[in-house]
């Protein structure tokens, strides 16, 4: 097979996404297997708090996942600016619109948590309950938001990265349990912490208004004012939670802009593109083979979604009027690795240049890895042409 003759950027984009993402993702999780806590107590919740929580804001791990926020996020904005079709399944589309929006609320955590660091304000978990369910519970609701999309963003991209390797097809029944449970026991720990700061709020109160009716009864005093510090540090929190949602959604709109603009100014060439024995179908030079077959609602395998992992959406070139373009090193890495021939190339990579094209699918559109009678094809001619 011949060398990849295409830039390596593509595959080192999707190395970085998949690490950065990943990396973000435990840190999610720990932080809601700490909040799950709150179904004991606020006790078990700070106890665990240095393991799960506070472990993030060390001096190694704390630029680590800064770094894995910025570069996730502008991959994310990246990979919407390259696509030239939005036209996907609903899965891939609710991780595409869910990225946007992942980053940004992670972001206003780790700048609301620095921002307290910094003034000196001790923020344990009744201190994080008081604030979100009593002062802000604006925010507190931004935090059920935060933690409902980063769990879907998340998971749908850990099932699509798993669903495209064979040998992860045994884990996914284990994980899919774990993935409702996780969420599930944080809302409720979250829920039972605040529902416990909402009746003491409500106690005091109480003593509070006894105390004012009748001053000769021995009382609980009201609870101080919040010190000036703590005051500043908490709206410290409400700006910059303000600021980085809208910095980072104007960011996103800019990136919908621009791709328009580009694809409006692209030139393309028409495609008449042949797929097994259905019709022929009439396709832009702008496209892949799998965004064509999606576009004209033409159903192919592709386990990835169209990342250029799985090998699953492969097709043998019967005929082309135009020379194809090379792949690239991430199509060919794949090719390899499912030791494919010369006339095999992924659907998904490639993007043909115009004219006539005919292909053959090497795998049945609703293919899974999971299908042990399906007999998988002879992806290579010769065995000789397997490369080393």
């Amino acid at each position: 097979m011949n060398q990849a003759k295409g830039p390596r950027s593509g595959l080192i984009v999707r190395t970085m996404r998949i690490w950065s993402g990943l990396f973000l993702l435990i840190f999610v999780t720990s932080h809601l297997l700490n909040l799950s806590l709150g179904v004991f107590s606020l006790e078990a919740m700070d106890a665990a708090r240095p393991y799960l929580s506070e472990i993030w804001a060390s001096p190694m791990l704390g630029p680590l996942l800064l770094s894995a926020l910025v570069i996730h996020f502008f991959l994310g904005l990246w990979a919407i600016y390259r696509r030239p079709t939005l036209r996907t399944n609903p899965q891939d589309l609710v991780q595409l619109l869910s990225g946007v929006i992942v980053v940004p609320l992670l972001a206003t955590h780790a700048i609301g948590v620095a921002s307290l660091k910094i003034n000196g304000v001790t923020f344990d978990y009744a201190a994080a309950t008081r604030f979100f369910w009593l002062a802000q519970p604006q925010i507190g609701l931004l935090q059920v938001v935060l933690l409902s999309v980063v769990w879907v963003h998340g998971c749908a991209g850990l099932f699509t990265w798993l669903r495209s390797k064979e040998s992860m097809r045994n884990m996914l029944g284990w994980i899919y349990p774990i993935a409702v449970a996780v969420p599930v026991l944080a809302l409720l720990g979250f829920a039972e912490a605040g529902r416990g700061v909402l009746v003491d709020a409500q106690a005091a109160q109480r003593a509070s208004t006894q105390a004012y009716s009748a001053p000769t009864v021995t009382a609980e005093a009201p609870r101080p004012a919040a010190p000036a510090v703590q005051r500043v540090a908490y709206q410290t929190v409400k700006t910059a939670t303000s600021q980085v949602i809208w910095w980072s959604l104007a960011l996103a709109a800019l990136t919908f802009v621009a791709r328009s603009v580009k694809i409006a100014l692209q030139p393309t060439q028409v495609v008449l593109l042949k797929h097994g024995d259905a019709q022929p179908i009439t396709t832009q030079s702008n496209l892949s083979i799998l965004d064509s077959f999606r576009q004209n609602h033409q159903p192919h395998a592709s386990l990835c979604e169209g990342r250029g992992r799985c090998g699953t959406c492969a097709v043998r070139i019967v005929s082309s009027e135009f020379p194809l373009p090379e792949p690239t090193a991430l199509e060919m890495k794949t090719l390899r690795r499912i030791g494919a021939a010369e006339d095999v190339r992924l659907a998904c990579q490639l993007t043909p240049s115009g004219g006539f094209l005919e292909v053959d699918p090497l795998y049945p559109a609703d293919y899974s890895f999971k299908d042990k009678d399906f007999e998988k094809p002879e992806l290579v001619s010769n065995p000789a042409e397997v490369p080393a």
